[in-house]
């Protein structure tokens, strides 16, 4: 868990370097809820490719790196990751695009916001998860997260972490 680390972006970097199919962190587990809703938003959407991502949260977080590192190679735009104080978690995510942004933002701990072209804002459910919620999801996996090792290994380097 690279979130326990006293250096989380040194953390992935030694991850990415010695990556082995199988291996995984919980700092990418805790995402699995806002990979969801980005995903499902932009399948609500038009067509209209993203052409700038920004991803705000804690300074201290992998989690927002890692949600950088997949944002950006998945939907093959720039991305610039936004600091907010130590502790906070990730806050926002933008995902500009010609036709309207797409916007989740959760100010608190547990609700967050979608704001998306043409559609009234919607509240959504985004709790912070818990140890025992990642350690379920991993032990249900039983086979290498492909997903996690392109993220790791080709999408980290994309970001503007500082490693």
């Amino acid at each position: 868990d690279s979130a326990n680390e006293p250096d989380p972006a040194a953390a992935l970097a030694r991850i990415r370097k010695t990556y082995r199919a199988g291996d995984t962190d919980l700092a990418w587990t805790r995402l699995t809820n806002w990979r969801l809703q980005l995903a499902a938003a932009l399948d609500q959407v038009d067509e209209s490719p993203v052409t700038a991502i920004e991803v705000e949260g804690a300074s201290d977080s992998p989690s927002t790196i890692l949600l950088a590192a997949w944002l950006t190679l998945f939907l093959e735009a720039p991305v610039q990751i936004v600091a907010d104080p130590a502790g906070t978690g990730i806050r926002r995510v933008r995902l500009s695009r010609a036709t309207g942004d797409v916007q989740l933002v959760r100010p608190g701990l547990t609700i967050a916001e979608l704001t998306q072209p043409g559609q009234p804002a919607q509240r959504i459910s985004l709790p912070r998860r818990s140890l025992r919620d990642c350690l379920a999801e991993e032990l249900r996996r039983l086979d290498p997260d492909d997903v996690f090792g392109e993220v790791i290994t080709m999408g980290l380097p994309r970001t503007n972490s500082k490693e």
